[in-house]
């Protein structure tokens, strides 16, 4: 192919500031934020298969781009059954408290929008504080560098150690934040309501979808898992938002493939999912797993459940 270069325009990019939310301290674990999507029959391990991922980001922990470790909060929102005794599996989690454990049946939007909000005032008080800490050191190590708001801060909390600071924020266990909490939300079969209402196009789980990997002032960054019997329950938008789809044993296999193979084409074929997928089920609740996040190791795309990466053939390797 022959190209002529053209004159005062340019392909590269000026320098700007990446901005990298925490990662899990096991790189090998998927990265953040996401958004997974596990659809399969009652009685398919998708609970299971979720409480496995979760465990597993508990084991590992986050670290934030300065070093310091970042604590886990996971918030799994049900439609009746979040202390059902069918879920004691919810148990087993150390980063979910009971009072997390949330059953939302009407007025879903407004319910979620709530608890959203709740989620952003807690990131903005860690944030603040941790601004405090920042410039309560610079007045222990130098009180001449300090300009008129850093004073004005100072003296707003009355100079008081952060160490020794009663309204320093902490989690409803009493444990100290030193930045914000890595969220993740559980969205457990929830279609029986109006969650994912067809005739719902700006309804708040959509919205969500397409902010949820966003910060700003108005948005806080999450990680969202959704649960559902039923693939086709899903709106489009929400599967257009996925980053990690969690294939199990289905009738819908067809359907599936067809459905996702848009959302992945970018890296995976048709073919490869079909292959890959029959293979898959002929496994005792085996789970395909793909990851078309763009933080993704290119060797970890394609899992077998969460502690197997799949060898893929070169020939589909996009």
């Amino acid at each position: 192919m022959k190209t002529n270069t053209l004159k005062n325009i340019s392909d590269k990019m000026r320098k700007y500031e990446d901005y990298t939310p925490p990662q899990p301290r096991n790189s090998d674990l998927p990265p953040c934020y996401n958004i997974c999507l596990s659809a399969s029959p009652k009685g398919g391990g998708k609970t299971y298969n979720c409480i496995l991922l979760l465990q597993a980001y508990e084991k590992s922990g986050f670290i934030a781009t300065d070093g310091t470790d970042v604590r886990m909060r996971t918030i799994w929102i049900a439609g009746g059954t979040s202390r059902s005794k069918q879920n004691n599996i919810l148990n087993t989690l150390d980063t979910l408290h009971d009072d997390d454990r949330l059953d939302i049946e009407t007025d879903v939007d407004n319910k979620l929008t709530e608890l959203y909000d709740k989620l952003l005032k807690e990131r903005d008080e860690v944030e603040a504080y941790m601004v405090y800490i920042k410039t309560y050191k610079k007045f222990m190590k130098n009180t001449n560098s300090l300009n008129y708001e850093e004073l004005l801060l100072l003296q707003f909390k009355k100079y008081v150690n952060p160490k020794d600071d009663k309204d320093r924020p902490k989690d409803i266990d009493g444990n100290i934040l030193e930045n914000p909490r890595v969220v993740f939300i559980v969205l457990d079969d929830m279609i029986s309501g109006d969650a994912f209402s067809a005739t719902k196009r700006s309804n708040f789980l959509n919205r969500l979808s397409v902010k949820s990997r966003h910060e700003s002032n108005l948005l806080v960054g999450l990680n969202l898992f959704f649960i559902t019997q039923s693939f086709k329950s899903i709106p489009a938008i929400i599967r257009r938002q996925t980053d990690i789809f969690i294939l199990l044993k289905s009738a819908s296999q067809s359907y599936i493939i067809d459905a996702i193979s848009e959302e992945t084409g970018s890296y995976f074929s048709k073919e490869e999912l079909e292959i890959l997928y029959k293979e898959t089920m002929k496994i005792p609740y085996g789970a395909l797993i793909l990851s078309i996040h763009k933080k993704e190791k290119e060797e970890n795309r394609v899992r077998l459940g969460w502690s197997q990466s799949i060898v893929r053939d070169p020939k589909y390797i996009i």
